[in-house]
């Protein structure tokens, strides 16, 4: 009998909870991330609803709280870190609630130059001029004396009109402004936006004026920056749903992640030549089910994170990782030929390594020819067995391995 009313209990306790979770008619979001390695704070901390494809921001401290509906999807986006993504499944009290702790990615940070040009002088004169055509209204006292006419510029069509029509042309103005600034950016490496993509990313930069009148160059080129590494990423995204590699799943695993590999390289999210693949698959260690349940986004995130991990562990130098030369098969004849009747390695390997010169594979000075093959080490068998990216791939990591052990730079 005990079991019979636990069992009953059970049950009402499972439609219930089920109940509430379909009849929320939105869900209490609230959470917080956290760096244990590096407490600090988090400004751009973007929370993004992949779901209506709206972002809010999160508190310097890490904390989060909005509303959102049952079942979306959401991430959590840090500039230097991992992106976080998960599905929200409300509670008995239509609220979910998340603690991420999150460790930065290693990265080589780049110095930004703003060059210091006249344009740029005269876009910061635009920018503190920037003020909305006066429209007068009456108020205060004067509304006091005149209440008729305060009446009537409240509540007139016409005056409604001409403070609109003010309105427009001022954030007009803004927008010209904030577009020359973007096309100096631009033009200096510091963003990579084309001019169609403007319009978009403004509206993305929500600035607000009165920071945008008074900003130093270092504090907007800053903002701008951090706000184009959140655009770009979540425009880039949009590539990792809906892919094809899940139906080759269906049927072939080991096809559906090299397809799924080179999504990602082809949209610059991991930098991989063709001949690490297998290496990394056997890193990864990819599980079906993984494949089979997760989100497309959950797999970009668990592979992205792997990747980094890989080229922690194998300390691979991701200068030599670039691939895609224009060396075609026939383009080896000539070292091919050396080796084959010339019967000499050492000739054929001067023919190779004049063949990457030429293709900007390496750069090797001719007088070094002679240290740079002792240090290659390349085997004939080698020679005669690899595909080309796997060549070229060996020589472009020993080239570079090279520079560093004589202290050289490239």
């Amino acid at each position: 009998m005990a079991i019979k009313n636990f069992i009953l209990f059970f049950s009402f306790l499972t439609i219930g909870t089920t109940y509430s979770q379909q009849n929320c008619e939105k869900v209490l979001l609230q959470g917080k991330v956290i760096d244990t390695l590096s407490p600090q704070y988090f400004y751009n901390f973007m929370i993004v609803n992949r779901t209506n494809g709206k972002g809010v921001f999160g508190q310097p401290n890490g904390s989060f709280s909005l509303y959102v509906n049952n079942k979306d999807s959401i991430n959590l986006s840090i500039k230097g870190y991992p992106i976080i993504g998960f599905r929200v499944l409300a509670d008995s009290n239509c609220q979910f609630n998340v603690k991420e702790y999150i460790e930065r990615i290693a990265t080589n940070i780049q110095e930004v130059v703003i060059h210091p040009l006249k344009s740029l002088e005269q876009i910061k004169e635009e920018r503190s001029s920037l003020a909305m055509r006066e429209t007068r209204m009456v108020t205060g006292i004067d509304a006091l004396q005149s209440p008729i006419t305060a009446l009537y510029q409240a509540f007139s069509k016409k005056e409604q009109n001409k403070r609109w029509i003010a309105e427009q042309q001022f954030k007009d103005s803004q927008k010209q402004v904030v577009k020359e600034l973007l096309r100096l950016y631009v033009a200096y490496d510091i963003i990579e936006l084309s001019e169609e993509q403007f319009d978009e990313f403004i509206a993305f930069l929500n600035v607000d004026i009165d920071f945008f009148k008074t900003a130093t160059e270092m504090e907007l080129v800053t903002f701008v920056k951090d706000k184009y590494e959140h655009f770009r990423i979540m425009n880039k995204m949009q590539y990792v749903e809906n892919a094809k590699w899940r139906t080759i799943l269906l049927t072939d695993k080991r096809a559906a992640i090299i397809e799924l590999l080179n999504m990602y390289v082809s949209n610059n999210a991991i930098d991989l030549p063709v001949t690490e693949f297998d290496r990394f698959m056997i890193y990864m260690n990819l599980d079906e089910a993984f494949l089979k349940n997760r989100t497309d986004l959950d797999v970009f995130n668990h592979v992205r994170t792997k990747y980094f991990d890989y080229i922690d562990f194998y300390k691979i130098d991701v200068r030599s990782l670039k691939v895609n030369y224009n060396i075609k098969e026939e383009d080896n004849e000539g070292w091919k030929w050396d080796l084959k009747h010339k019967k000499d390695k050492k000739a054929a390997i001067i023919t190779l390594i004049k063949l990457y010169n030429e293709h900007k594979v390496i750069d090797i000075k001719q007088d070094e020819y002679d240290r740079f093959i002792i240090f290659l080490n390349l085997k004939e068998s080698f020679m005669t067995s690899a595909s080309n990216e796997q060549l070229i791939q060996y020589v472009r990591d020993k080239y570079y391995k090279y520079l560093d052990f004589y202290h050289k730079e490239k």
